[in-house]
């Protein structure tokens, strides 16, 4: 069930009556969607989010820049730090997923503003990292600043930026090739563990995906549509010809997440032979009564992981995994 108010907690009572409603009401199934405004949220409201059931609401929470003058111009007002750490406290629960938004084209944001923010907000681990473009809509009081910001956009729907003063169309252009690139390897939720070891090795998280979008499109990639597996053999592509990441750990990485999603009927190219195992693997099934749906993976570091795909994480859909000894 989807809140519309664009900042759903700006009055407090009213949060916090229908947030104890669902609550008290919670049937296990329905999940909620909120925008609200974190550096608005109050003790009570943080001390109420944390009994929750793992899933019941996910909270959007529309960052749009760190920039204060750029905050300033659009006519908000947000305490970034206060923001920040109201946002680590929420991930702390463990039970609430949250989805965080920048805005690309607004005033004051240039191409190394954006990168900032990006990172700024890339740091807080959401679950969900939306990059979204401004639309210039009639009325609005972007419209109304158009020459004074230098504003060119789209004409028709969506109405999108296509460049400012402070953003050049060429500079658009890579942004989008960001934005898609967190869309399929962030967003997605299927490379947490690989982004986890990838992106260190970089001088920073946007860096990563602009580097990324970068081999795609020079090896034209980005025109086409690819299955889940091909992404990862992408990645695989980009770390051996572009990077000087060792593939071996990326690819045990890799092979971690996908098994994380589902048990796969047909092995990965990157991965190694299990075969010396299925032995072991076959007598540690029978004798603790391990689902057929269950995978067991020895990994190249000889530790063994039981991927059980009945008992998920609510937040992330990922399989519960165990360490075992064969």
């Amino acid at each position: 069930v989807k809140f519309v108010d664009r900042t759903f907690n700006c009055k407090h009572d009213h949060a916090m009556e229908i947030w104890r409603y669902i609550t008290e009401n919670d049937n296990g199934i329905t999940n909620f969607h909120f925008e609200i405004s974190a550096d608005l949220l109050r003790a009570e409201e943080l001390a109420l989010m944390k009994t929750m059931r793992p899933g019941l609401i996910h909270l959007e929470i529309g960052v749009q820049s760190t920039n204060p003058q750029t905050i300033k111009a659009i006519r908000r007002t947000m305490d970034f730090e206060k923001l920040k750490g109201i946002v680590e406290q929420i991930h702390s629960f463990g039970n609430i997923h949250q989805h965080l938004d920048l805005i690309a084209g607004l005033p004051y944001e240039g191409y190394d503003s954006f990168h900032k923010s990006f990172c700024d907000v890339y740091a807080l681990r959401p679950e969900q990292f939306q990059l979204g473009f401004l639309k210039v809509l009639k009325g609005s009081h972007m419209m109304e600043m158009t020459g004074e910001y230098q504003i060119l956009y789209k004409d028709r729907e969506p109405y999108e930026v296509l460049s400012t003063a402070w953003l050049t169309y060429g500079e658009i252009l890579r942004l989008k090739m960001v934005e898609s690139m967190v869309e399929v390897y962030y967003n997605s939720g299927q490379f947490w563990h690989t982004l986890e070891y990838l992106v260190p090795f970089e001088k920073d998280a946007f860096t990563f995906y602009e580097k990324l979008g970068s081999f795609y499109e020079k090896k034209g990639y980005s025109e086409i549509s690819h299955s889940r597996m091909r992404r990862y053999e992408i990645l695989l592509e980009y770390l051996q010809e572009e990077t000087d990441v060792p593939t071996e750990v990326a690819a045990q990485k890799m092979l971690y997440d996908l098994y994380l999603r589902e048990k796969l009927k047909k092995r990965p190219v990157f991965a190694p032979d299990q075969k010396q195992y299925e032995t072991a693997v076959w007598n540690y099934r029978k004798n603790n009564q391990v689902s057929k749906t269950a995978h067991i993976e020895v990994f190249e570091n000889g530790t063994v992981i039981l991927f059980d795909y009945e008992k998920r994480d609510p937040l992330s859909n990922n399989a519960y995994t165990e360490v075992v000894q064969l």
